[in-house]
């Protein structure tokens, strides 16, 4: 079911995140983390946290409820570096609090975006707005190779990472971006949420789990709300390309892609061809498909 957002409500959401966590004692410039899955309370909570002038430090939520304990022990050490002081999560991960308070240093709350919204506390609106230079937000890296490391990343850089990427595709205000991409990794957070608010694309954004389990539901997306752009890593291609029956193919259409980048994993030659191949039937031109590539450190895209 589609939850249209518009930019008041994006803006009235967040205001009201960002009046509870001043309320509860966030300063600005503190670090807040996000534990939250793709949906509406991340959007609110991630320029909630802006708003309040703290910084936020996306983390990736728990796939199961099951694993919320062993989840937050393995990332003690990051709220640990990033020296955060509150964590916006989901309501189940409040039960561990005490636990993560012996780890974390400096944690002073954890707490739920529902909770945080539904307290209706006045926003107090900022006396000076952020420099270029200011930090806007701490992104760690995936620890593939390593520990995850912090990089600061301050509005200057974001913004101009995402204009050059915009100018490299030539994005327009009627572009339409589809993604099911998670909202903190940096190619769902940045790419295509930060990306399409700059330029006033619109964004479809369903969760990750929804294109998981029935990956024709992307598909389905870019055809009925004419997607232009998209993205995943390399395995969201070849799952289509291996996974869909011709049943359904019936009636897709994909010929509204330009771009369909893939990028965050290593890249395959044989699934550019297998999917290419795959849905020219419908539409998809393979000129279309745009491998890519990125790192933390400068954003998203190199």
């Amino acid at each position: 079911q589609a939850h249209p957002v518009t930019y008041a409500q994006l803006a009235e959401g967040a205001r009201g995140i960002a009046g509870a966590l001043q309320h509860a004692g966030v300063q600005s410039g503190a670090s807040v983390a996000l534990m939250l899955p793709t949906s509406v309370e991340y959007l609110y909570a991630f320029f909630g946290v802006l708003l309040a002038g703290a910084v936020p430090v996306p983390i990736y939520p728990p796939t199961h409820a099951s694993q919320i304990e062993e989840h937050v022990h393995r990332h003690a050490s990051v709220l640990s570096n990033a020296a955060v002081y509150a964590l916006i999560t989901v309501p189940e991960a409040r039960v561990i609090a005490h636990l993560l308070r012996t780890k974390v240093p400096n944690l002073r709350h954890i707490l739920s975006a529902a909770e945080l919204a539904a307290q209706r506390e006045p926003f107090q609106p900022l006396g000076s707005r952020p420099s270029a230079d200011s930090t806007a937000m701490l992104q760690y890296t995936s620890g593939s190779t390593g520990s995850p490391k912090g990089v600061v990343l301050t509005h200057a850089n974001l913004l101009a990472n995402i204009r050059a990427i915009g100018s490299q595709i030539s994005v327009k205000e009627s572009d339409v971006f589809v993604s099911w991409l998670p909202l903190y990794h940096d190619m769902g957070l940045i790419g295509a949420w930060l990306g399409s608010l700059y330029f006033g694309c619109l964004l479809v954004i369903m969760p990750p789990t929804a294109f998981l389990t029935r990956p024709v539901r992307w598909l389905q997306a870019i055809h009925q709300y004419r997607g232009t752009l998209t993205a995943s890593p390399n395995f969201g291609y070849e799952l289509c390309a291996r996974r869909l029956t011709d049943s359904d193919l019936t009636g897709l259409d994909l010929s509204s892609l330009r771009i369909a980048f893939n990028g965050a994993e290593p890249v395959y030659p044989d699934t550019l061809q297998r999917f290419s191949h795959r849905f020219a039937p419908c539409g998809f031109r393979a000129e279309a498909m745009t491998p890519v590539y990125g790192l933390a450190e400068v954003a998203v895209g190199l």
